[in-house]
């Protein structure tokens, strides 16, 4: 079940993707567009979580009086949350940007790719803080190790 929900993701993001590609984007088309970016930074936050959260599982517990692996981790989560934006703000750059017309609709949507990307670094911290409070005594909750 999990597979068949990937895939299914995965090809409805690689739709959208040559969608946008296809065709110049208009003015009319604008509305559209913005709604789509945010789905699809949306996509790109709790895939980039996803990640974070396989990255941590997959860092093994280190024993002894000064374990290394929960700076791993945390190390680990900040990269991604730094990556995740800059991935999604290159998306926009490199792929969708180029197909809209110059001019009024390009002056109405090229202020929303920066403001996406700077909702997926506050939702990542956000959701990770609340994921690293909610399996504190995991490897998850080595993101923002709570106070003894």
């Amino acid at each position: 079940m999990k597979k068949s929900t990937i895939l299914m993701s995965l090809l409805t993001f690689f739709s959208i993707t040559n969608l946008v590609a296809q065709t110049k984007i208009n003015v009319r088309d604008i509305p559209g567009l913005i709604t789509q970016t945010y789905i699809i930074a949306i996509i790109f936050l709790l895939a980039f979580i996803l990640i974070a959260v396989i990255i941590s599982n997959m860092i093994k517990f280190q024993g002894g009086t000064n374990p290394k692996d929960p700076g791993k981790r945390r190390l680990w989560f900040w990269i991604l949350a730094v990556v995740a934006p800059i991935s999604f703000y290159l998306y926009n750059l490199l792929l969708v940007i180029p197909n809209v017309k110059t001019g009024p609709a390009l002056n109405k949507f090229s202020m929303h790719p920066p403001i996406a990307s700077g909702i997926i670094l506050v939702a990542y911290i956000l959701v990770g803080f609340a994921l690293a409070k909610m399996f504190s005594r995991g490897k998850i909750g080595n993101w923002f190790p709570s106070k003894k």
